[in-house]
């Protein structure tokens, strides 16, 4: 997943922790080429110290080396160990190693010992060590060099080897890292699994046994989801009550108009019950909106053909003059994630429509692919093209000569958006009537769980 947090969290700490490994691993190897070249260095000191206590004399006379007294790397000819010593109003000496080179003299500072690098016979990179000593009286100043490509390469293993070791540490170290982000996020893969579940309508509510920085949002969505349905409850509950006050006080008014009282006035009577009936259509139309828009807990399921026989038995008996073949063509464990009667709203007025106009067949059935289709077909006349848009508008009748008021379709319509599908008219090329094609999300489609896989 792009930008996923899990992602980004790991690496983050991958990056830092390898940027924090390279410093690690320069940081060393700069320590330990310092700590290799102090060593190299002391040992130069006591070398040219060694060769200061080999120059001897007689008391007056100019300062001698003892051959004798200087070790054999230095009579090796490029053994890469090499001094000189210049005595100041003497000899100028130079190690054998050297053969027929030389050593540069550095700049003579003010420092007693010097050090730099220097360039040496055969191409040689040399660590020079530079001291000035008084021995009896003369000033004696000795140069000693050795060989750096033996440190050079020592460094350049031991580079290797912490290198190597060091992309282990930091493979396994990744490995762990990646192991605790997985366990450290696996709480949200739980509440993601949740809120899948909570959309399928296999649970009611979300967990609260998470992490300290996760419980509190979860516990206020728990909160906010019982508060919206206590208050659609109470909407209903409400709404169904001025329904019941209205509805007596409409039958009352009807009575009213056709009392033997109000025959004589014709015109009155008329006009009394055109308006009774028309607040009685106000009615049940506001009813259903709000109905709608109250919405229902995300947790309802419904068994499709459940719903589906049941109403197929129903519109048997209300059309028993053209008894027409219902026909079902679903399968027995598919639930959808609605409220029941929405379900029974949606479909009874789909399948009381198909009755209404067929001539003795209508099929239901359905078909799953991308999305949920819900297709309601039927044998009759079907509709002109020019009249299919407008057969889910509110109050159009494409026959006036036929009962009703012109709302089934529309409140099929406004259910079927309230779930984010989409609905459909067309031929039917099967039975050759009007096929109607319900769109619906196909995560609202899923096999009927077991009993113990719905969880509270």
């Amino acid at each position: 997943m792009k930008n996923a947090l899990r992602t980004r969290l790991a690496a983050g700490l991958a990056i830092s922790f390898v940027m924090l490994a390279g410093l690690q691993w320069l940081l060393a190897g700069i320590a330990i080429e310092r700590l290799l070249k102090a060593q190299l260095a002391q040992r130069l000191e006591r070398d040219a110290e060694n060769l200061l206590a080999a120059l001897d004399g007689e008391a007056g006379a100019p300062l001698k080396l003892d051959d004798a007294r200087v070790g054999g790397e230095y009579r090796q000819p490029f053994s890469g160990h090499y001094f000189r010593i210049v005595i100041d109003g003497g000899d100028d000496i130079s190690s054998r190693s050297l053969w027929d080179g030389t050593l540069a003299l550095p700049f003579a500072g003010s420092e007693r010992i010097a050090q730099s690098e220097a360039a040496g016979p055969q191409g040689q990179s040399l660590w020079l060590l530079s001291a000035h000593y008084e021995k009896r009286g003369q000033s004696v100043r000795i140069l000693v060099a050795e060989d750096l490509s033996a440190l050079r390469a020592g460094l350049r293993e031991w580079h290797l080897l912490y290198g190597l070791l060091t992309l282990a540490v930091v493979a396994l170290v990744l490995a762990v890292q990646q192991w605790v982000v997985r366990r450290s996020l696996a709480p949200l893969d739980t509440l993601r699994a949740q809120m899948q579940a909570l959309e399928r309508g296999e649970r009611e509510r979300l967990d609260v046994a998470l992490p300290d920085e996760i419980a509190p949002l979860v516990d206020q969505f728990n909160t906010l989801l019982g508060m919206l349905l206590r208050r659609s409850q109470r909407s209903r509950d409400a709404l169904g009550n001025l329904a019941h006050a209205l509805k007596t006080r409409l039958a009352v008014l009807l009575q009213v108009a056709e009392s033997p009282a109000m025959a004589a006035h014709p015109e009155l009577q008329q006009r009394m019950t055109d308006s009774t009936e028309l607040m009685r259509r106000a009615i049940e139309r506001e009813l259903r909106r709000a109905r709608l828009m109250g919405g229902t807990h995300p947790a309802r399921r419904s068994d499709l053909r459940d719903a589906a026989e049941r109403l197929a038995g129903t519109l048997a008996i209300l059309h028993g003059e053209r008894s027409p073949d219902i026909a079902l063509d679903i399968a027995a464990d598919i639930t959808l994630a609605m409220d029941a009667e929405d379900l029974m709203e949606l479909l009874g007025n789909l399948m009381d429509n198909a009755c209404a106009w067929c001539r003795s067949r209508v099929r239901l059935s359905v078909e799953r692919g991308g999305d949920l289709k819900l297709v309601i077909e039927d044998d009759g006349p079907g509709c002109a093209p020019e009249q299919l848009e407008s057969l889910s508008a509110r109050g159009f009748r494409a026959d006036e000569t036929k009962p009703g008021h012109g709302l089934g379709l529309s409140i099929v319509r406004d259910l079927v958006d309230s779930y984010g599908g989409a609905l459909e008219f067309g031929p039917s090329p099967v039975l050759g009537g009007l096929r109607v094609t319900v769109h619906l999300p196909s995560r609202m489609a899923l096999d009927a769980p077991s009993p113990e896989g719905v969880r509270p």
